[in-house]
């Protein structure tokens, strides 16, 4: 698992933010394709999410990717995880 407890709030918070740094990334060509929520989807998965919370941590990941302008929130958080999970993002 990509983060320690499951049941630990920060973790919904963590995956929201690399959700929505994946997202930043899937629209630099300006085209967010249902592929590419697809793999996000999957990364989550393996980044500790579980199949019934990942479409909604999918879906802040959007609303706080949509709100922000600029990644420095985002890039913020992976600089502060353990090296081995800076690799898999």
């Amino acid at each position: 698992m990509f983060f320690k407890d499951s049941t630990d709030k920060n973790e919904g918070n963590d995956l929201i933010k690399v959700a929505a740094l994946l997202i930043h990334a899937a629209k630099i060509d300006q085209i967010f394709s249902s592929q590419e929520e697809q793999l996000i989807k999957q990364a989550l998965l393996k980044f500790g999410a579980t199949k019934q919370n990942v479409d909604e941590i999918l879906k802040n990941g959007k609303e706080v990717e949509n709100n922000s302008n600029q990644i420095l929130d985002f890039t913020k958080e992976v600089k502060n995880m353990r090296e081995d999970d800076k690799i898999k993002i």
